[in-house]
């Protein structure tokens, strides 16, 4: 019996981040419960005569974007490395007969891809944050805390997967037990920042350079890796500890997971993180650095799960650094928050996908 299979597209990259990738990760760990990579499909690639030996589709990751993130892919359990892979490669490897979906994460690739697909009765799965898609697609997901209010924003899709329910959380997060992150009442706190997997907007020295002196703390910087620009990075570190803080600049961690647990705060972007460190119980100060991230933040500041929740772009330094100095002075609302969004990350979202979407 010829197993099915289901082919993956997302492109990473400094300029797009490597969020898109990274909730494919998740969902393509649930089917290889084994811990086997997945495998890479190319136009002369043949799929047939696959293994039947497991119950669920085999993974087919077709990764774009820099090929300088090769390493951060395999440790992420994608065995391929990234190429420019065109709209014609994905249609020809998802003509062959045992492909039961296409998923695709990235605006700009659902836009070109999803179309031709369709006409060829294709069955996509659109992974979206812009809150809004009217292309002709079976199942849209999108794991933001707002979206169930937006199911009206998704005519086409004949199955809705909207929320926190579904919240994709690779296994390198889920691999800690839920709330596994105590923060302590200490004098010094020790607070994780980061800005996702590259920052393309230079948030991390930015808000490195502005942590106010008032508190000592010990930080632990993230530069993911798509990170580029550490010179910026270097001088905002020796400034925060010209202001009493002991600052600890980490590259591309193998183990992101442990650092957030070992946390008492984080200052981050208002992207994937946010359910990483809702899981674990890490409160967080947010800050929306892209456009996709804004309705996100804004609405868990309503609903009490961050802090934050301010567009990067649009938001000067004094009102950043009176941001910084209410969210770490204020252990009580930090305790809130935590429990609030604690509550909302359970850890099966990317088994609920696959059940639903691809089961």
């Amino acid at each position: 019996m010829t197993r099915s299979t289901v082919v993956f597209r997302a492109d990473a990259s400094h300029a797009v981040g490597l969020g898109h990738v990274a909730r494919l990760s998740a969902l393509i760990e649930e089917l290889t419960p084994g811990g086997a990579s997945s495998s890479m499909a190319g136009p002369s690639s043949s799929m047939a005569g696959a293994s039947s030996s497991m119950a669920g589709p085999t993974p087919i990751a077709m990764i774009g974007g820099d090929p300088a993130l090769a390493p951060w892919l395999h440790r992420h359990g994608i065995a391929t490395d990234p190429r420019p892979w065109s709209t014609a490669d994905v249609l020809a490897a998802a003509a062959d007969p045992c492909v039961r979906a296409v998923v695709i994460d990235g605006a700009p690739l659902a836009d070109a891809l999803v179309p031709a697909l369709a006409a060829r009765a294709i069955r996509c799965v659109v992974i979206d944050d812009r809150g809004t898609l009217a292309l002709p697609i079976d199942t849209v997901v999108n794991h933001n805390f707002h979206a169930p209010a937006l199911a009206a924003s998704y005519p086409t899709a004949r199955l809705r997967l909207l929320g926190r329910p579904y919240l994709m959380l690779r296994r390198a997060i889920r691999r800690y037990p839920r709330g596994s992150c105590r923060p302590r009442t200490a004098a010094r706190l020790r607070v994780v920042v980061t800005f996702g997997g590259s920052d393309p907007v230079g948030a991390t020295a930015r808000a490195l350079r502005l942590i106010p002196p008032d508190r000592p703390l010990d930080l632990i910087v993230i530069a993911g890796p798509g990170f580029r620009d550490a010179g910026a990075l270097q001088l905002a570190a020796r400034a925060a500890t010209g202001a009493g803080h002991i600052v600890d600049l980490v590259h591309a961690p193998d183990d992101t997971g442990a650092l957030f647990v070992a946390a008492d705060a984080a200052i981050c972007a208002a992207g994937g993180t946010l359910g990483e460190l809702a899981y674990l119980g890490c409160p967080a100060l947010a800050f929306a650095i892209v456009p996709d991230q804004v309705a996100g933040a804004r609405a868990q500041v309503r609903g009490g799960l961050i802090a934050g929740g301010l567009t990067w772009s649009e938001t000067g330094d004094a009102a950043l650094r009176e941001a910084l100095r209410g969210f770490l002075g204020d252990g009580q609302a930090r305790d809130d928050q935590r429990q609030r969004a604690l509550a909302t990350a359970d850890g099966g979202g990317a088994r609920r996908i696959i059940a639903e979407a691809l089961g």
